[in-house]
């Protein structure tokens, strides 16, 4: 009869398959990152228009706030039956809170954080803008 003999995986074989894993994964990650970033930077430049046009329907409808919008943007922004979710619109894709500043008498919502990413990355979709 034949003997059959087992063969068992080494050590060093387990090792680099498991440093193929790592590079695989690795790669895969960094990849990963620059997408995160883009979809923050997505998510951020939607909500500046929203808040720009909801802003900009309540100073229409109330001339009187545009002292006071600076102050009472959030409390607008919360009491809008344009706003499915208002927590959400207060903050950039960052987790940061918008800055509104008036520019020619109109509210503009300002994100420090989606400042910065245009400037590093112009060859993105969102390079070409202001």
């Amino acid at each position: 009869m034949y003997k059959t003999t087992r063969r068992f995986v080494t050590l060093i074989e387990m090792m680099i398959v498991m440093f193929l894993i790592a590079m695989i994964i690795g790669a895969v990650a960094y990849k990963y990152q620059g997408s995160l970033e883009e979809g923050k930077a997505f998510k951020t430049k939607i909500g500046i228009e929203k808040l720009n046009t909801i802003l900009s329907l309540q100073l229409s409808e109330h001339p009187d706030l545009e002292n006071d919008i600076r102050a009472k943007w959030r409390d607008l922004i919360r009491a809008s039956p344009l706003v499915q979710n208002p927590n959400d619109l207060v903050k950039d894709g960052w987790g940061a809170e918008y800055e509104i500043r008036m520019v020619d008498g109109q509210p503009q919502a300002y994100s420090q954080r989606y400042e910065e990413y245009k400037r590093a990355n112009p060859t993105t979709m969102f390079g070409d803008q202001k």
